[in-house]
Order: structure tokens, then C-alpha cells, then sequence
């Protein structure tokens, strides 16, 4: 089991549960393609390699990093008995006097899916954007900022004056 944090300069850290290193793996390949260079069959086994030395330095160091780009994906073996639950047990636990739901005791296993991988590209292109100088939220580009105060839409512009020569 794995705790997979992916840190960018300009994003937060965010960190999702792997079980085995085919999710691991699927985690590195998205950090890549989210940044617009994805892993090619040229790179495929290089990747699949490091992707697998990770696995290994988390095993016995308990902690292992990989740069894919301008993301770094660290990986550290996550105790068991931290997501221990005897509610997530499945059916079986109720069969056999379990409880039916969670105890509350566990903490979530976040799962890095599709959509976590959209949000992931979406947070990267915020950040860039705004590193250009424009609004992340908004999604303005600088040179798109009011022409009146150079402010984005996230603020009201009802004393701004544009500029003449622009029509309403």
C-alpha cells in the first residue's frame, strides 16, 4: 500500500492511496499527460522502469520520489492500520457479526481517478496562468485583464471607465 503525494510549485499537494504498483504507475502516466507530454512508446519502458525502482525505495526506505517534469510524485508505504476499518470489511464482516457500516476509526482511501486527473490539469493551468500574470479563476489571460484598471472578472467594475474608442 502507498500514500502518493503530487507536488507542483504552484499547485497544492495532493495525495491519493495506491494498493499496488499498476495504480502507482497509472498515477505517473497522468502526471505526465496532464502537463501535455505524454509517456510514448519510445519512453513506455524507461518509465515502466522507473516507476518500478519508486516502488522498490518506498518498499525499503519507506519513502521514494520521481520527477515526471514540473511534477514530483512521492511515494511512502502507507501503515495498513491506518485505513483498517472493520465496516469496510465488505458483506463478509456482516455475515459473520461484523458491523455494517464504517466505525468511524479509518481514514478515506482516496483514489486517483479520471477525474481526479482533470482537476489535476485544470489546478496546473490556473497556475500557469496566473504565473503569466493573469487570473487562474476567471481563466483571463493577462492581456484579456479590464482595460480600465487591469483587473480581472473576479472583481466588480462599476467604476471602471473604458477606455473611448471601445464600444460597450
Amino acid at each position: 500500500m502507498y500514500l502518493v503525494t503530487i507536488e507542483h510549485p504552484g499547485v497544492e499537494d495532493r495525495t491519493y492511496f495506491a494498493d499496488r504498483p499498476g495504480e502507482l504507475r497509472n498515477i505517473v502516466w497522468a502526471c505526465a499527460r496532464v502537463q501535455g507530454k505524454p509517456i510514448t512508446d519510445a519512453n513506455d519502458r524507461e518509465m515502466i522502469h522507473e516507476v518500478g525502482a519508486l516502488c522498490s525505495r518506498a518498499d525499503i526506505s519507506g519513502e521514494g520520489t520521481l520527477k515526471v517534469h514540473d511534477i514530483t510524485v512521492k511515494v511512502t508505504e502507507a501503515d495498513p492500520t491506518d485505513f483498517a476499518c472493520e465496516g469496510h470489511d465488505g458483506e463478509d464482516a456482516v455475515l459473520l457479526g461484523g458491523p455494517k457500516f464504517c466505525d468511524g476509526r479509518c481514514k478515506p482511501r482516496t483514489r486517483f481517478t479520471r477525474d481526479a486527473a482533470v482537476a489535476l490539469a485544470g489546478a496546473l493551468d490556473d497556475a500557469d496562468l496566473e504565473a503569466k500574470g493573469g487570473c487562474g479563476r476567471c481563466g483571463l489571460e493577462v492581456h484579456q485583464m479590464c482595460a480600465a484598471c487591469g483587473k480581472c472578472n473576479c472583481r466588480t467594475h462599476e467604476t471602471c471607465v473604458r477606455p473611448t474608442g471601445e464600444r460597450a
